[in-house]
């Protein structure tokens, strides 16, 4: 049975090991996930200081989220490519939509990986504009919104 839980200091390899693996899933180049490598790497400090919750079931990490209270940003949201097309980052979206309640945020933002992009209309969220990469000059991303007003079941 997959169950929720905080990331905790012991988590913070494997959960790079995703957010590479998962951005990967994508086809990019070697050249393209290099120049992530920083954006991806998940720190101690990370995991102390933001929302970061994984879904696991035995043991098995299948995928997570960040979300930072202080800047209301989801920065990630990451499923490895094993478990890619089984529901996992709607329930991880679920969670995301009661922390971002808990800790009481009217909304968040964040950029969309531009293969994402369908998952986080289907998920209720909003583009509000193209934004340029601060990782790959001349790369445009979605920059999205999610209203909590629009917390719903789905």
């Amino acid at each position: 049975m997959n169950k929720i839980r905080k990331a905790n200091v012991e988590d913070a390899a494997t959960l790079t090991d995703i957010a590479f693996k998962a951005k990967g899933y994508w086809g990019y180049s070697d050249d393209f996930m290099n120049a992530w490598k920083d954006v991806l790497t998940l720190t101690v400090d990370d995991i102390q200081s933001k929302v970061i919750y994984l879904l696991e079931e035995e043991k098995a990490i299948k995928g997570f989220y960040c979300l930072c209270i202080e800047t209301k940003e989801l920065e990630s949201l990451f499923v490895a490519p094993t478990y890619i097309g089984q529901g996992l980052g709607r329930l991880l979206w679920k969670d995301i939509l009661l922390k971002a309640e808990e800790f009481g945020l009217s909304s968040f933002q964040f950029n969309s990986d531009p293969n994402a992009y369908e998952f986080y209309l289907k998920m209720g969220a909003k583009r509000i504009i193209y934004v340029e990469s601060t990782v790959i000059p001349g790369r445009i991303y979605p920059f999205m919104e999610y209203k909590l007003t629009h917390l719903q079941t789905k």
